[in-house]
């Protein structure tokens, strides 16, 4: 599967790193502010982890081309504090293709109602599944530029949800290669109220 995630903070790079462990083509975007960790990983080609998942990871694009990072992506993970969803999404928002899925990561305060508001899709809008999860499943830390520790990855107690709820299952099963023990949740506030 062709996955971007947007951010590249810590939980940006853990999230990159294990989506591409496990086989997923994967490219990294964030906004021209942040750029140190985008450059290290495309100088490197790829992350390295160490900790609880480790190795080195090759990611496909690392940058902060919107059209290159987003083309053919099936599903985009947001990663982020709540404060950075609205931007994330305005960001995003010319180059989102139906079809896609968008999965925020963690829920921070209605994350995915805050993405359909920004991107202008009514919350029960199918044409893009959008959803989120309950908590960022790993406790990370970057270490050096391109370099994560990741001290823990959730194996259980995360949960997702779509918005509408019809795309649950379609996210859930997006990541559940990577994701063994995530869990659907009854509403999109179960997974902010969990947050």
């Amino acid at each position: 599967m062709n996955v971007t995630v947007v951010g590249s903070g810590n939980g940006g790079l853990a999230t990159a790193f294990d989506f591409a462990i496990h086989g997923h083509t994967v490219r990294l975007l964030d906004i021209p502010d942040f750029p140190d960790q985008v450059a290290a990983v495309a100088a490197a080609g790829g992350i390295h982890a160490t900790g609880e998942i480790e190795g080195f990871a090759e990611i496909a694009y690392s940058g902060h081309d919107v059209e290159m990072a987003l083309d053919g992506a099936e599903l985009l993970v947001l990663v982020g504090p709540a404060y950075s969803t609205e931007h994330l999404a305005d960001v995003v928002a010319p180059h989102l293709r139906a079809g896609q899925a968008v999965l925020i990561c963690p829920a921070s305060c209605a994350g995915a109602i805050t993405f359909k508001r920004t991107v202008g899709l009514a919350l029960d809008d199918e044409t893009i599944t959008v959803g989120e999860t309950s908590t960022l499943p790993y406790a990370v830390r970057i270490v050096a530029p391109g370099r994560v520790n990741v001290f823990h990855k959730l194996d259980a107690g995360v949960y997702v949800a779509g918005l509408p709820r019809s795309g649950t299952d379609r996210l859930l099963s997006m990541i559940q290669d990577v994701y063994p023990g995530t869990e659907a949740a009854d509403s999109v506030f179960q997974t902010t109220l969990q947050n």
